[in-house]
């Protein structure tokens, strides 16, 4: 009998333990569940330069690294960046002047990586001269009104490449034009002798006729990159650099063949039939392997921006790029 008690006892003490054990797994399971990376929202516009985006979400390669990415579109970069500041989205594609600009009005945002620019050319910007002008030269724009819009990338670039051109700060005069379909119908009816623009548009407005005085295929000037939330840097950096690493693999199908892309291009970028047909003035596409910002360049944005009064807070490289998602 006292056998049989001791047999039991060990049975019931075995089975307390495994009861014990089960417990102890199933209560992992919630643990397992948080660690998967919170789904990070991403600003997008209807621009080429978030191609690599509206790839890697066709072809899967979010789901692939285990995050959810939803992007949101935006009609203008205003909106975009006023969901920034709303707390509404957590990443975007734009470029250092919004970096720097967001931080100075509060926003603490940081650019992970270049999205286009790391080479001259990716993110083509053109100042072009109307169909009836005979300007198509840097020296011939010399005290002639430029249609862009003031304060932004626009304006930035254009001081860039006419003072490389050889104009003086003063010879470069502006009329602020801020809605870029105005703008380009303006220059193609003549009503401005010339204006700045991004490709589609640059490209569109020299196959109807445009004449192409200077652009940035020979000179980076600026880059566009990707923005994100400081906040969403702290809270999910892994969850941030699994975007990356989808967002590099569709860019490395976009380096074997971006044309292949026409129809998502045609849909998501609202680039013209007539451009991508275009074999007299094809348009360009080129996309560069994710890369920290350079350094050199967010200086000299930064120093442009204090001298147009554009921030009232001093600003350092460190203080605008986050090597944290890359790393170099």
């Amino acid at each position: 009998m006292l056998g049989l008690r001791r047999k039991i006892f060990v049975l019931l003490v075995v089975t307390g333990l495994l009861l014990v054990l089960s417990g102890c797994g199933g209560g992992k399971q919630p643990a397992a569940e948080n660690d998967k990376p919170a789904p990070i929202k991403v600003g997008m516009m209807p621009i080429t330069d978030n191609l690599p985006f509206w790839l890697a979400e066709q072809k899967g390669y979010f789901r692939d690294e285990g995050i959810e990415v939803e992007l949101v579109p935006f009609p203008s970069a205003l909106e975009r960046d006023s969901a920034f500041a709303a707390g509404k989205i957590d990443a975007g594609i734009g470029d250092m002047l919004a970096v720097a600009a967001m931080n100075n009005g509060g926003t603490v945002v940081k650019a992970v990586s270049v999205g286009q620019g790391a080479v001259p050319g990716e993110n083509r910007f053109a100042i072009l001269s109307a169909p009836d002008s005979s300007i198509t030269s840097p020296e011939q724009l010399k005290n002639v009104p430029i249609a862009l819009s003031l304060n932004t990338i626009n304006e930035y670039i254009t001081d860039n490449l006419l003072v490389a051109g050889g104009l003086k700060p003063e010879e470069i005069k502006k009329n602020n034009m801020v809605k870029l379909p105005i703008r380009f119908e303006a220059l193609l009816n003549g009503n401005v002798q010339a204006a700045t623009l991004p490709d589609p548009f640059a490209t569109l407005a020299e196959i109807k006729g445009a004449h192409l005085v200077v652009d940035n295929t020979e000179n980076t000037v600026a880059q566009t990159v990707v923005i994100v939330r400081r906040e969403t840097l702290d809270a999910n950096l892994a969850g941030v650099q699994k975007m990356m690493r989808a967002y590099a693999r569709a860019v490395e199908d976009l380096q074997a063949d971006p044309r292949q892309y026409d129809e998502l291009i045609a849909e998501k970028a609202r680039v013209p039939e007539e451009v991508l047909a275009s074999q007299a003035h094809p348009l360009r596409l080129h996309f560069s392997a994710p890369r920290l910002p350079d350094k050199q360049g967010v200086e000299k944005t930064i120093a442009w921006m204090k001298d147009h009064g554009l921030l009232q807070k001093d600003f350092e490289y460190n203080d605008l790029v986050d090597g944290r998602v890359i790393g170099e």
